[in-house]
């Protein structure tokens, strides 16, 4: 027989093993303009809770071409203004177990910077030292990089420019972290050496949010199953979820343990052409109207829905996911209900956890019920809690869903903070970029728009400035994905 203390020894061996092998990531981006948001809308970071996260994103600061890290916002960070990095690191204090990672690009800062700088090994070389440097001074445990996004010709750019930074981190056991669109697409397929980056990176966060497409109908932006064949009636749809997703990153090579589920803590809100047709798939006029916090079309914090006052408030048990409807708007979102599903998938696929975008979004202040609900729920079935209680969501009148509704009705023209840029062809694209211009009689709002003299040329509007774009000899502008494609799949 062996010794007690031997076999009190394996048992702490084995209790520790396990407790390694169940532990997983809750990943929080937290943006930080949330700051200058007023009431429920308004988080800073020391009113973060520090126990509901194993790794809190600062999001966001950018890559100058010349290899720096760029502080987007001084007043907002340094400790002469709001002091949002040392209020953030503070929070280590709280809780010593928590990873603060300084999170460097976003859909604002493009793609250019990362272009120049990844394709330079001096530049390369000149970003992860800065990048150490930046850590140390501001006491991150890490970074995540964010490019949004690169193409196929940034392919082996990118891997390089990654392992570069791995290497510069490793004696100071920095994380290291990417965000990654989720769904198949050219980008995904062409741009992603997906088993080098694998091997590269501590964990790979999955975008799989703002996957609803321009369709002229309802579709949920985060659907975790496929709708049915009246809802995703191409292959193209059905890859629009989490779990045709999280498949496709498998088997192109990612290492399951370092893939995170992203999780969005925001709806997507349109204009229902028919009030009375509320269903997946109901014809619709465009964009639900901004609301006071987010000030976006079609887009809604989930603490901007549950203080509504929705006709409806409905569940797809097929897809996985919430909806509500009121006012002729209809808004998909995640709730309790839907995260603990995820968190089944998670489970199921053994990901290294999930991923939220954004945590400024959630219940902040308890103004529906529990504070942080949608980020506690997640906290607790991440790692196989018992389901958290839903305390309140919105203030509706509960119906049975309705069937989905097929229309021909002509797609709506929407945009999206993050949007997934997908197709179904997979045409090699690399796009020319012209000079921007101010255009404030055209640019009445952010997104990418086909040019409508040349169905090959696009424009990008971002704060009233227009940026001009050629897509590759032979292909147009598909304002319904957001990229160059085919004639054959544009409507022109």
């Amino acid at each position: 027989m062996f010794p007690t203390t031997l076999w009190g020894s394996l048992f702490v061996a084995a209790f520790v093993l396990l407790a390694a092998v169940e532990s997983r990531e809750v990943v929080c981006y937290y943006g930080t303009w949330a700051a200058y948001r007023t009431g429920n809308g308004k988080l800073t970071a020391d009113n973060i809770d520090p126990a509901l996260c194993t790794q809190l994103n600062y999001a966001f600061f950018d890559i100058g071409p010349d290899g720096n890290v760029v502080i987007m916002d001084n007043y907002l960070a340094e400790s002469t203004g709001l002091n949002a990095i040392g209020k953030m690191n503070d929070l280590k204090t709280k809780n010593p177990a928590l990873k603060t990672l300084a999170a460097v690009g976003g859909w604002n800062a493009g793609t250019a910077n990362f272009k120049t700088v990844a394709a330079n090994s001096q530049l390369r070389t000149t970003f992860a030292r800065n990048a150490v440097a930046f850590l140390q001074k501001y006491r991150f445990d890490g970074m995540d990089i964010d490019w949004e996004y690169p193409e196929q010709v940034d392919k082996a750019n990118f891997v390089s420019f990654l392992r570069e930074l791995a290497n510069a981190f490793a004696p100071y056991k920095y994380l290291l972290t990417v965000a990654v669109p989720g769904p198949e697409s050219s980008t995904t397929t062409l741009a992603y050496d997906i088993p080098a980056i694998s091997s590269i990176v501590s964990y790979i966060n999955l975008m799989t949010y703002d996957m609803q497409g321009e369709f002229g109908v309802t579709r949920h932006h985060a659907a975790l199953y496929p709708g049915s064949s009246t809802v995703d009636d191409t292959s193209y749809k059905r890859q629009l979820n989490a779990e045709a997703s999280v498949k496709f990153w498998l088997s192109k090579g990612a290492q399951a343990s370092k893939l995170t589920l992203g999780v969005p803590f925001y709806g997507h809100s349109f204009k229902l052409t028919y009030p009375n047709l509320d269903g997946v798939g109901a014809p619709v006029t465009g964009l639900g109207a901004p609301r006071r916090y987010t000030q976006q079309a079609g887009m809604i914090a989930y603490n901007e829905i549950c203080v509504e006052g929705w006709s409806k408030s409905q569940y797809d048990s097929v897809q996985g996911a919430a909806y509500v409807s009121g006012n002729g708007e209809w808004v998909s979102y995640d709730s309790v209900q839907s995260i603990n599903q995820k968190c089944n998938l998670i489970s199921q696929y053994g990901l290294g956890g999930g991923m939220v975008w954004s945590i400024d979004m959630d219940d902040v202040t308890g103004v529906c019920g529990s504070k942080f609900i949608l980020l506690t729920a997640l906290n607790k079935c991440v790692n196989g809690a018992a389901p958290a209680a839903t305390t309140t969501t919105a203030k509706p009148v509960t119906t049975t869903a309705k069937p989905a509704v097929t229309t021909t009705a002509k797609p709506a023209v929407t945009t999206t903070a993050k949007p997934a840029v997908t197709t179904t062809a997979k045409p090699v694209v690399t796009t020319t970029v012209k000079a921007a211009t101010a255009a404030p009689g055209v640019c009445t709002r952010d997104g990418y728009f086909r040019d409508p003299s040349n169905c090959g040329k696009f424009y990008r509007c971002a704060s009233g400035v227009k940026y001009n774009f050629d897509c590759p000899s032979g292909l147009y502008f598909n304002e319904a994905i957001s990229s160059c494609d085919y004639p054959s799949n544009v409507k022109c």
